[in-house]
């Protein structure tokens, strides 16, 4: 997870201001996502439990849940070092999940407001159309426009899936713990082995351009997790302030955070952003 402007690119207030637009929208959509999906998460969770809590869901299991979270994500950042050419890795677990997210977004949205012939049509298809489309960009060609759109689409609802199913600890201790890792990845760990070894190929499939910037996808997730858990906690008791307070605090550390690479050229785009979402949702909760 990871951001860096593009070679000989000035951090310029105008690159600024569109990164952080980029973002917002893609916050804004991640929020419309998580309204349609409530009633169906809600259900889920009340019947199967949340989607990972294996130490419980108190706060000291909640930190212990994102610390395997954590584990299992430089497993896999290990893991994407020695097969950072085998396209097809990237695709079947990007593929995997846009899968499946966008069908349940879809049915949802086709049960709500079209008629019941069209509901199987429009959820497998639109499905099957966003994994048409991601490997369209990671095996023909990686179009500029298109990449940033899919892979904002589905980032935003992976974003939104984990605020509405994790338990409310583990998702707040999600985005710190993963802040830390992203410091190491970047600096000393696997991704920056990655980077440095085939920074076109790694990238693909990857990460998203806000403007002069580059985005992992990983990072979409986490500035698109905290809104829309704020969404989903506060959303009948505060409205959708709390949601729109989160995402001024985290844009505006994204925007601190490219401001910096004008000094380095990469920089672990995490730790403000999530630090300053996180204390936004824990004021609210206290």
């Amino acid at each position: 997870m990871s951001e860096e402007p593009l070679p000989k690119k000035k951090v310029t207030a105008g690159n600024l201001l569109l990164a952080a637009g980029v973002v917002t929208v893609i916050q804004l959509f991640a929020l419309a996502v998580t309204s349609i999906n409530t009633p169906t998460y809600v259900a889920i969770v009340n019947s199967t439990g949340p989607s990972f809590a294996p130490a419980g869901t108190s706060p000291a299991g909640s930190t212990l849940n994102a610390v395997i979270l954590v584990a299992f994500a430089f497993a896999l950042t290990l893991g994407l070092v020695w097969l950072v050419r085998n396209k097809v890795v990237i695709f079947a677990s990007v593929a995997f999940s846009a899968f499946i997210l966008t069908s349940v977004t879809a049915d949802v949205f086709a049960v709500e407001y079209l008629p019941p012939s069209l509901e199987l049509l429009i959820s497998f298809g639109s499905a099957g159309v966003v994994v048409i489309l991601i490997a369209y960009i990671i095996f023909v060609k990686n179009t500029l426009w298109l990449s940033t759109a899919v892979l904002a689409f589905v980032g935003a609802q992976v974003g939104s899936f984990f605020a509405e199913t994790l338990p409310l600890w583990t998702a707040l201790a999600l985005p710190i713990a993963f802040a830390i890792y992203d410091i190491y990845a970047v600096f000393k760990g696997p991704l920056k082995a990655l980077i440095g070894t085939a920074p076109n190929i790694a990238l693909v499939g990857m990460s998203i351009k806000a403007g002069e910037f580059t985005l992992g996808l990983g990072d979409v997730v986490f500035y698109t997790l905290l809104p829309s858990l704020a969404f989903f906690q506060f959303d009948s008791t505060f409205g959708i302030f709390p949601a729109l307070f989160t995402i001024l605090a985290i844009d505006v550390g994204m925007v601190i955070t490219l401001y910096l690479l004008s000094r380095r050229r990469l920089l672990p785009g995490l730790p403000i952003p999530m630090l300053l979402g996180v204390l936004v949702i824990v004021r609210y909760l206290i």
